[in-house]
């Protein structure tokens, strides 16, 4: 989608849908033209932060900047990995945690415990983009920000926000990296997709506000990502150093848009991305994450943003490969990041910005900015009120029947109908009608796909079932082929999602030439419970169906609507081709 708006119009347009509430049903609408009156000013000298500023040395400072990472396990206090975080917090006195895996009652006892240890409350936080389930094995998992664009209802975002917000205290995490505020705008991108909200910059604004309004409203810190933008990219991050070669002004009215919407409506943070933008900052090999320019000039100066300055993880590729610890840890410092997440080697990058600062290369006055910033943050969240989890609170707040509810209904609106040549869909049922399952997984992971054959099996429509779960190349295509030929239908649900390190998230070649094959026989229906561009390769399927998620809500949703149980509401959220644009979606 081409934008030629200058940012003054686009910010125009932004505010008006706000105030008219025109993206989403009276149901899911609320006041997002209202201020927001909680949040506080992280610049702000408020006496009890300036005393402890003044009591603590340039080294503890400096080391609650520091964000480490763990697994977030039930570990024993006698494991190596225990004992690492213990010394993090007791000798290096560092600032903080990221958690990724484990259950929300372990994850819970083992940040009372780390909490119970630190001098200073510690800022835990976590990746929940998609729902608490992301990480942790008992959590509530929700459709993709793409699903969400597709519903157009900008209050189920913010419903979706205030959700993870319950859960996330509860469990004790203090700060969200969400939402990714990135416009998806390049077919290709290996990583983005269907996390962000679509290509809209207008519609990324607004699902994107609303999030963090529900956040931020519920006491956690949002955090917009990935600054200035990764929605075109072809690169991933994980891997190597995306490179932006658009100029400042396709910068300033795509990209920029939903950050600067999202730093006039207070969120609290912002995480900037691996990738270079020479038209900015042209030293070869800069991400924007250790760029001054990007992040002090662009972020801070332009957009006026006065919050957390956080960097992407720091042991991913696009920095790594061509900067020591030392040397990133003295470009954040430099640049006017406030939080240095996963860095190499956290007492390295003390050391580092210790040496740098008594060296004059760094002010310790932007040390004690970053500081004060962390140390507001840190009040705001009455951490040291709230210090402790309840074991009970989290086994009664995480994964709720209100959250699943939620996530039912997310999915419900967001499936999308692209393409029904025949009226395919919905599908008739009657004696004797049988139907042939292929499920088509891209190899990244473990797809959901038992449970799709199971909701299909228990809505009684058929006789009669087979099924193929198919995952990478395929050896038998003429075999499948002809089988294929015995059924009514031909159902093939595609699982192509989004994983770091792969590089697409496309499907194998033989993968598109079965389905190319399938497609001529008039009776085969796709649905893509990931990736929405698929149909790119498979222009002909009669049937193709959005689902942009494989979580339990999206497969059942998509087989609601498949069956005639329910309607079809989506709209596209992004452009597909010229056949099915930004916006498109049959409906009934």
């Amino acid at each position: 989608m081409t934008i030629l708006l200058s940012k003054a119009i686009l910010t125009l347009i932004f505010m008006t849908s706000l105030l008219s509430g025109k993206a989403g049903s009276d149901a899911n609408n609320h006041n997002l033209s209202a201020p927001v009156n909680n949040l506080p000013d992280l610049n702000a000298k408020n006496p009890s932060v300036e005393s402890k500023l003044t009591s603590m040395s340039l080294r503890e400072k400096i080391a609650q900047m520091i964000i480490s990472n763990s697994d977030g396990f039930d570990v024993s206090e006698n494991s190596d990995e225990f004992r690492r975080m213990k010394t993090l917090v007791t000798e290096d006195k560092i600032g903080g945690f990221i958690f990724f895996k484990g259950n929300s009652v372990q994850e819970a006892r083992l940040i009372n415990r780390l909490q119970e240890l630190s001098e200073t409350p510690l800022l835990m936080s976590a990746d929940f983009e998609r729902g608490t389930k992301m990480r942790l094995d008992d959590g509530s998992l929700y459709p993709s920000n793409m699903a969400l664009g597709a519903t157009r209802e900008p209050g189920l975002a913010y419903r979706m926000g205030q959700e993870i917000a319950k859960e996330c205290r509860a469990i004790g995490i203090h700060q969200n990296y969400s939402p990714v505020m990135d416009v998806n705008n390049n077919s290709l991108n290996p990583i983005i997709n269907v996390r962000s909200f679509g290509e809209d910059p207008l519609l990324v604004s607004e699902m994107g506000v609303s999030m963090i309004r529900g956040l931020q409203e519920g006491n956690v810190i949002a955090t917009a990502k990935h600054f200035p933008g990764h929605g075109d990219t072809d690169i991933d991050s994980h891997n190597d150093l995306p490179v932006l070669k658009f100029d400042m002004e396709r910068l300033d009215s795509l990209e920029l848009l939903p950050f600067r919407n999202a730093v006039k409506d207070g969120v609290l943070s912002v995480m900037i991305a691996h990738l270079s933008f020479p038209v900015v900052d042209d030293e070869p090999f800069v991400p924007a994450s250790l760029s001054k320019k990007i992040i002090e000039g662009l972020l801070t100066d332009r957009l006026g943003f006065k919050g957390l300055v956080v960097t992407d993880a720091l042991n991913m590729a696009g920095v790594v490969k061509h900067f020591s610890t030392e040397e990133v840890a003295i470009r954040c410092a430099d640049a006017g990041v406030d939080l240095i997440l996963m860095p190499q080697g956290e007492r390295r990058t003390i050391d580092a910005i210790e040496s740098a600062v008594n060296q004059g290369r760094i002010s310790e006055e932007k040390i004690n900015s970053s500081v004060r910033r962390i140390l507001n943050a840190k009040e705001w969240l009455k951490i040291n009120e709230r210090k402790f989890s309840s074991e009970t609170e989290v086994r009664s707040t995480v994964n709720s029947e209100s959250a699943n509810n939620l996530a039912k209904e997310i999915a419900r609106r967001s499936v999308t109908l692209v393409k029904n040549e025949g009226t395919l869909l919905p599908l008739k049922s009657g004696d004797g009608t049988k139907c042939l399952v292929i499920s088509l997984n891209n190899g990244n992971e473990k797809a959901n796909s038992d449970y799709f054959l199971s909701r299909l099996k228990d809505s009684g429509n058929f006789s009669e079932y087979s099924f193929y779960d198919i995952s990478g190349e395929i050896s038998n295509v003429y075999e499948l082929t002809e089988d294929a030929k015995k059924y009514d239908y031909v159902v093939i649900p595609v699982y192509a999602k989004v994983k770091i390190k792969t590089g697409t998230v496309g499907l194998p070649a033989s993968q598109l030439e079965l389905i190319n094959d399938l497609s001529s026989s008039g009776k085969t229906a796709v649905i893509s419970f990931g990736n929405p561009y698929l149909i790119q390769g498979f222009s002909s399927v009669p049937a193709y169906v959005c689902a942009y998620s494989d979580s339990e809500a999206s497969i059942s949703a998509a087989i609601d609507a498949l069956l005639g149980n329910a309607g079809f509401y989506g709209k596209l959220p992004v452009k597909i081709s010229e056949d099915f644009k930004y916006g498109h979606g049959i409906t009934n």
